[in-house]
């Protein structure tokens, strides 16, 4: 498996893509509304404003509202002001309006909670505003928070009296249409969940299309490359996933016509090598019996080392050319007996220990049950050199008889574990390198395999194959 799969990766890409032009979508139209709504309702308080100090300005012309002082609040003055202006912030649905002198003390209230001559604290934050309006300018201030939560805005207009700027007229209105903007922020959350999910499910949708005939492919890959031979199904679809469907067809015909040409070389030259082989056989034979006994010892040493290499010419010619295999019922008892026999003088030396149940038996081809037992046991004892103990342990599993080899000699290599199964892959100085991948091609054509298991000391192989 790659560190993250590609179809996991898609799905992320097209997730965080749609999460994020949802999420600058939504803030995007929540602050134009809040902004077209602010506006709005600046605008309105401005003309509100306006329409304030005009009304007082007529108020004012007859009792000019800056003389009103501390304890006025029942006077005559303060009754004519809040009889013009108290329906007018009634009707435009204002929350307050003031009017205030540059210091922000109070002359007019129309909530009643401030008296003459105190100063309301909050106008300290629309200074710059206020400013503007004791210049001749109307201007509304920014939103403000009451201490109950609620938004609200305010409007400044200057209010003259005998054509000079003596007051500013204050209005206050509630922002409560915001509550709209906030209701829609919910709104855009729900419609934020919504999409991540469509997003994610159109992600799977899309990254399953795309990966899918990939890791055909990818699945077919690890096939050719174990050396089997899948079926390519035909993909349909990219450009690109066509292209590597076809490269990779051919790739596997050219693998298996370069292995069939392997295979009719190896058989040849095994087929060469082994009728010599058999007359230096022969010939060597009768040598032996001919010559005097001091004589013997070279002659035998000739006949030792022909028939290691009928072995290898045996082992290229089974390798090249597997026979069909002819699946039958095999006691193991009996099969250790007759590949113990096989072995002949290199197995003399060695201690054998068996844990092979007599009721145990295999489904296998019996010659290619024999050689892969014997290749096995033969590689045990020479990386023994021929002294040592070799257990063999039946067990069985399920549907399987597993057959455990353990030996005392150096054992397998970390570095080289993945190797030893490979084609003419040795460290002898004698061997074709084939025994093991002899074994596990036989293994796997019988319906089973062959596998090198961790050993504290030794090395241990366990050779699987249907039970009988």
């Amino acid at each position: 498996m790659f560190p993250r799969r590609l179809r996991t990766q898609l799905i992320i890409f097209v997730i965080v893509q749609i999460g994020l032009l949802m999420a600058l979508a939504g803030f995007y139209l929540q602050w134009q509304m809040q902004r077209l709504v602010e506006k709005e309702l600046g605008e309105r308080l401005i003309a509100l404003a306006q329409v304030a100090g005009q009304t007082a300005e007529k108020i004012t012309a007859v009792w000019p509202v800056t003389s009103l002082l501390p304890g006025d609040e029942e006077s005559r003055r303060m009754n004519e002001l809040q009889r013009e202006l108290l329906p007018f912030a009634a009707s435009a649905k204002l929350s307050r309006l003031l009017i205030f002198n540059s210091q922000h003390e109070i002359y007019f209230d129309s909530r009643r909670e401030l008296l003459i001559g105190q100063e309301y604290v909050r106008l300290r934050f629309d200074a710059a505003e206020i400013a503007h309006a004791a210049g001749g300018e109307t201007m509304s201030a920014k939103l403000f928070t009451d201490a109950n939560g609620q938004p609200f805005k305010a409007a400044y207009a200057p209010l003259k009296e005998n054509g000079q700027i003596r007051a500013i007229v204050c209005v206050e209105g509630s922002a409560a249409s915001l509550q709209a903007v906030a209701a829609t922020r919910q709104v855009l959350w729900t419609i934020g969940i919504l999409g991540l999910f469509i997003a994610t499910v159109t992600g799977v949708l899309f990254a399953r299309q795309i990966t899918q005939p990939l890791e055909r492919l990818r699945h077919a890959a690890a096939a050719i490359g174990a050396g089997q031979t899948p079926a390519l199904p035909n993909f349909s679809g990219s450009e690109e996933v066509a292209f590597l469907a076809g490269t990779m067809a051919e790739m596997q015909q050219a693998i298996a016509r370069r292995e069939q040409n392997l295979r009719l070389m190896l058989a040849g030259v095994a087929h060469e090598i082994r009728n010599p082989l058999g007359g230096i056989e022969l010939f060597a034979g009768i040598l032996e019996k001919e010559v005097p006994e001091t004589q013997r010892p070279p002659v035998q040493k000739i006949l030792q080392e022909v028939r290691q290499l009928k072995i290898i010419v045996q082992d290229f010619l089974e390798y090249a050319k597997p026979a069909a295999s002819h699946r039958q019922r095999i006691e193991l008892p009996e099969l250790v007996d007759e590949v113990r026999e096989a072995l002949g003088e290199s197995g003399k030396e060695i201690l054998w220990k068996m844990e092979i149940p007599s009721d145990s038996a295999v489904e296998a081809d019996f010659s290619q049950a024999r050689r892969m037992l014997f290749n096995l046991l033969r590689n045990a004892i020479e990386a023994m050199h021929g002294h040592g103990e070799i257990r063999l342990v039946a067990e069985e599993q399920n549907q399987f008889m597993t057959i455990s080899i353990y030996d005392t000699g150096p054992g397998v290599p970390p570095e080289l574990a993945a190797k030893i199964f490979e084609p003419f892959f040795t460290t002898k100085a004698q061997g074709s390198g084939l025994g093991l991948a002899l074994v596990q091609r036989l293994a796997e054509q019988n319906g089973g395999r062959v596998e090198l298991a961790s050993n504290e000391k030794g090395a241990h192989f366990r050779l699987i194959l249907p039970k009988g």
